[in-house]
């Protein structure tokens, strides 16, 4: 019957105007683009197939084309949206080249041995009276253990390769840092890590997040903490500035 046909049509108009609620539910652009033409298709369908003898109400259609009207506004919505986070990712991708040859600074405490030099760094707070430096390979067996520096601050640690007694030995790969360092009261210390490297390449992944290319390691580009000009600096462990 047509009044069975009216009401169905009606109950469907009523559940994508749910769906599409941004206070239930998250639709991406495309699904509210296919409500909106399913909308569209149920409405046309329901003014056609009404019982003329029983109209829809004034304010039931004026309802209804409210309903259409927040659909469509919402897939605009979603589309400036996504407008915007293309332009964003491509803004970040233009920023990450212009790190091509510089170096940076990165949070994590791994880092790269290459052409005889893997650059850490490490910050400590006032006072401190003690830093002992451990570098292990990705086997996770310790090449490396002396004192580091103890400035306020930043240090930085440039490590030649060499073990712990000046052998050169250790292949180029990842190595990671860790800082065991004391206060005056001979109180445990945390110590903020970081690897520093040069930037040799950009890359944008399949779900366009950037990441750079520092050593033969991937960094995101949102874990870049500091960028510089390269500075030449003395082979070593512990030199700092």
């Amino acid at each position: 019957m047509v009044d069975s046909a009216t009401s169905t049509t009606t109950a469907n108009l009523s559940r994508i105007s749910q769906q599409n609620n941004p206070a239930t539910n998250t639709v991406g652009g495309q699904g509210l683009s296919g409500d909106l033409t399913t909308f569209l298709r149920l409405f046309t369908t329901q003014l056609r197939n009404q019982d003329p003898t029983k109209p829809l109400e004034t304010n039931e259609i004026t309802a209804q084309l409210a309903q259409f009207s927040s659909v469509e506004q919402q897939v605009k919505t979603n589309q400036s949206i996504d407008k915007l986070v293309n332009a964003q990712k491509q803004t970040q991708l233009s920023t990450a080249v212009s790190y091509l040859n510089k170096e940076v600074e990165t949070s994590g405490n791994t880092g790269t041995l290459q052409g005889g030099q893997a650059t850490f760094s490490y910050f400590l707070p006032a006072n401190t009276s003690s830093a002992q430096v451990t570098i292990t390979n990705a086997a996770g067996r310790a090449v490396f253990q002396g004192q580091g520096t103890l400035l306020k601050g930043r240090n930085l640690v440039v490590w030649d390769g060499k073990n712990s007694f000046n052998q050169n030995m250790e292949p180029n790969g990842k190595y990671t840092i860790s800082i065991a360092a004391k206060d005056a009261n001979q109180n445990t210390l945390t110590v903020d890590t970081r690897s520093v490297g040069i930037v040799t390449g950009v890359e944008s992944g399949s779900n366009g997040a950037v990441s750079l290319t520092v050593g033969n390691v991937q960094v995101p580009f949102d874990q870049i903490l500091a960028v510089r000009e390269p500075v030449a600096l003395n082979l070593g462990t512990g030199n700092a500035s």
